[in-house]
């Protein structure tokens, strides 16, 4: 199915973050941030906005306060265009050595996040469309100067999931934590979605058959989606 948001936001940023020019105006934290929303606008189609953005060089750290990221999917309003939102992102990796084609971010942290996913269609969402715009940037970028990137380890703290079918909500559930899938180069969208959505969609139906679970769910809707997304 689909990949996390907060992946794409750490694919825009390890690349910028290889090119970071000084500035005599501004801090290094603020031109990195003028540079996420110019990339999240030129190279993902989407809106980045953040409350404080800082960079320790030292540590080798981003700390970010109150971020959102949204699309611009036409077919879908913009309440269910806005992918994520987390209060705090502490993302910690190797994007300052010399190595300009290798990016390598070790750990990501989202607390008191909400992830969105909505789709429009058959393998059509707000992170289809995140995650296939990031892609067409790769393929552009290894036309002139392969760059190898990973993802280690990312996971969103005391979550909210949403799910929503054509602007109809499916599914919306709380969680303590949520661990992503590590993220590669080579992913496509469907394999990492895949490998994000369903586990947690499987999690969440035992926990309700149980009556452990304080998910809401429509279980009409969600047979429907999973039955058309699997054929």
């Amino acid at each position: 199915m689909a990949r996390s948001k907060l992946s794409f936001i750490i694919i825009s940023l390890a690349l910028a973050l290889t090119s970071v020019p000084a500035s005599a105006e501004q801090t290094l934290s603020e031109r990195l941030g003028d540079i996420l929303q110019e990339r999240a606008d030129s190279h993902l189609g989407a809106d980045f906005a953040y409350r404080k953005l800082e960079l320790i060089t030292l540590l080798g750290e981003l700390r970010a306060e109150d971020i959102r990221l949204t699309t611009r999917v036409e077919a879908l309003d913009e309440g269910l265009n806005q992918v994520l939102r987390a209060d705090q992102v502490l993302v910690k990796g190797e994007w300052l050595t010399p190595q300009k084609n290798s990016l390598v971010v070790d750990s990501v942290v989202a607390r008191d996040a909400q992830l969105t996913v909505a789709y429009y269609g058959k393998g059509q969402s707000n992170l289809h469309a995140l995650y296939e715009a990031a892609m067409r940037q790769q393929v552009l970028q290894r036309a002139s100067n392969s760059i190898m990137w990973q993802i280690k380890q990312s996971r969103l703290e005391n979550v909210v999931l949403n799910l929503f079918d054509q602007g109809q909500p499916i599914l919306s559930v709380r969680l303590a934590l949520l661990e992503l899938p590590p993220a590669h180069a080579d992913d496509t969208a469907d394999t990492y979605i895949a490998k994000l959505l369903w586990p947690v969609l499987e999690q969440v139906l035992e926990q309700a058959m149980a009556g452990n679970s304080d998910a809401v769910v429509d279980y009409s809707r969600l047979t429907q989606f999973i039955w058309r997304e699997i054929r």
